[in-house]
This record gives C-alpha cells, structure tokens and sequence, in this order.
C-alpha cells in the first residue's frame, strides 16, 4: 500500500462510482457523495484515459456490480437494526454520507494518508461529518482493535463490517490478522461483507498473461498485489479467523463477460 500518498485504486473506484446510479437512505445524503466522487474523478479521469479500452469496461462493470453489492449489504444492515457500520479502507467511499440513518454510527478506517486527503474533500464539497468517526490505521501494523474500540466502537453491539478491495494489497499474515481482528471484535450477529481475488491454478496462459500484466501496473503504481490464494484457501481463511460463511458469489454471475474469480462474499458471527 501507498505509505506517502492518497491510494490510486481508491481514486480510481471513485471515479467508476460516479458513472453510477445508486441507492440512498431517506435520512441521507446522496448529493454530497456525488459531488465527492465528482471531485475526485475531475483528477482520476485522465488516468483512466491511459487504460486500454477493454481494460476499462472491465473495471466499470466490475465496480458496478460490486458497489451494488456492499450498498445492498448497508441497506440491508440498517434495516436489520444493526447501529454500526465499518468501513474498512474506506477510501473516498460516501456511504457513511448516502445512508446517513438515525441511531446508526459509521466508522471510516483507512491509511492516513488517503484519509486525510479525503477529508479535506469532504470540506471542500460541504459534507457534514458529525456523525462519522475517522480511525486512522494502517492494516499491516497491529493495534486496529484497540484504534476501534478507542474511536468508540462497542463490540458488545452488532456490526456490519465492510470490507471491500483491501485484502489483496495485504501480506498474508496482515490478510489473516485483519479477519481475525474484525471477527474478535465483532458481537454476535455481526455481519462482514468482503470481496475477495483468487486464483485459478489451471488459468491458461493467455490469461495467466494477463493477470501478470495487471499485477504489473498495479506495482508500478505503488501498489503491488501481494495476496491471491486460490478460492478454497481463501474461504477456508475467513473461516478460520472466526467468521461463518453464508453466501458467495462471484462477479461474473452478475455480469457474464468479466472474468471469474474475484469473490463478493457475506459472513457472520
């Protein structure tokens, strides 16, 4: 992960995300999201434009088809009751904006470098913040547990806990600390909804060729991808670190042309 700099891949979700239509809390507020990812993409776009074509209808249907999942698993949480919401490498992710909801406290964790530029363009487009806490972390140290539940979170409640287009950046051991670390702190009832890259060990090489190539420029970019274990091993993971497997899906059921392996999946406590 970048150390000394907003994350790339954050800027670039950002700017898939604001192509797209999207739900919204009656409570929230879906016009200080859009005008964030507007903000955002006015400086991601001209990266974009140096993606190959195909590479990019792949990342836009692919953010689509996974954005919808994580709102629907907010959506869902909050009309289960549940008062917390993780956000987990938040990003410039506005869900905490878009489903504002009384009684429900969203927490926002991620990098301080990609933090604080977010947070400097959430003043700049006159978002309200009052009821979002910012817990500054970098997931390959440890001491997250501690950060949460000094920032004011009760693990004693029920969560949602999302985690979305993190794991891969992770060391395997920081990979499986982070669920670990989620599962501990996480009341039962919980919920973690996660996306997962894996890989298939009978790829031919066209495609071996070309996961390499994207891997390459993820590297270049200063952000290389470290962990892609094979579908198996992965859901044996989240199973390990103490999480109850419920549902897997992968990307390309929802959108047939995008290659398979990258896993949206729902678990609990």
């Amino acid at each position: 992960m970048r150390s000394d700099a907003p994350s790339l891949t954050a800027q670039l979700v950002a700017v898939a995300r604001s192509a797209l239509e999207r739900p919204s809390a009656p409570t929230g507020d879906a016009a200080a999201d859009e005008r964030l990812t507007a903000l955002v993409a006015g400086g991601g776009s001209a990266r974009l434009s140096r993606r190959p074509a195909d590479d990019l209808d792949g990342l836009f249907d692919y953010i689509a088809v996974r954005t919808a999942f994580f709102d629907q698993a907010v959506v869902r949480a909050i009309g289960e009751g549940v008062g917390q919401v993780v956000i987990l490498g938040a990003g410039y992710d506005g869900r905490a904006l878009r489903f504002r909801s009384p009684g429900v406290r969203f927490f926002e964790v991620d990098h301080p470098a990609t933090q604080q530029d977010k947070r400097a363009r959430l003043a700049e487009v006159g978002a309200t913040v009052d009821d979002v806490t910012f817990v500054a972390a970098d997931f390959t140290e440890p001491g997250l547990g501690d950060a949460l539940a000094a920032a004011g979170h009760d693990r004693r409640q029920r969560s949602l806990f999302v985690l979305e287009g993190v794991l891969r950046y992770l060391p395997e051991r920081w990979y499986r600390e982070l669920l670990r670390t989620l599962a501990t702190g996480a009341a039962l009832g919980s919920e973690l909804a996660v996306s997962i890259s894996t890989r298939d060990p009978d790829d031919d090489a066209t495609e071996a060729a070309a996961r390499r190539e994207r891997e390459r420029l993820l590297e270049a970019s200063g952000e290389p991808v470290l962990t892609v274990p094979e579908s198996t091993v992965a859901l044996a993971w989240v199973a390990d670190a103490g999480w109850s497997v419920r549902r897997v899906a992968d990307v390309a059921d929802a959108a047939p042309g995008l290659r398979r392996g990258r896993l949206l999946v729902r678990a609990t406590r």
